[in-house]
């Protein structure tokens, strides 16, 4: 029970974080596409204080319940063992989608000057961090008790 709680909270973190960054990003896109006037900053702060919040919650509610949900059935056949085609298909989908979010992180601080070159090495090698990173994260959650 206790492992099954972190783990719940855990994943809580994670689509808090999500959520927020993924609320950003659309924010941002949306303001850059329908070219949203930035008159003192006014937009931007209530999607950094009001509207990206919101959605935080709301991720972190909705991967909070599905995950424990998920995490309290009994049957070992409802999960997909990390070798099996379903298995396999949600690591391609969890590196496909890091790939895109380290590809939308490229998008949005395109044109900017680093002073470090670890900082450019980082956005620069973003896709492939993500990509990897989410699919270990689906791999990891994967595993069998």
């Amino acid at each position: 029970m206790g492992t099954r709680l972190l783990k719940t909270l855990l994943v809580m973190l994670a689509g808090l974080v999500g959520g927020y960054l993924a609320a950003l990003g659309v924010g941002l896109a949306a303001f850059d596409v329908f070219e949203v006037s930035q008159f003192e900053g006014a937009n931007a702060m209530g999607l950094l204080f009001f509207i990206c919040p919101v959605a935080a919650v709301v991720g972190a509610l909705v991967a909070g319940i599905w995950y424990w949900i998920v995490s309290g059935r009994r049957n070992p056949q409802t999960r997909a063992a990390p070798g099996t085609k379903a298995g396999i298909a949600w690591l391609a989908a969890a590196a496909v989608g890091g790939w895109l979010a380290g590809l939308m992180l490229q998008w949005l601080l395109a044109g900017r000057s680093y002073e470090t070159y670890v900082v450019a090495l980082a956005v620069s090698l973003s896709p492939w961090l993500g990509a990897m990173g989410l699919a270990a994260a689906a791999w990891w959650m994967q595993r069998r008790d």
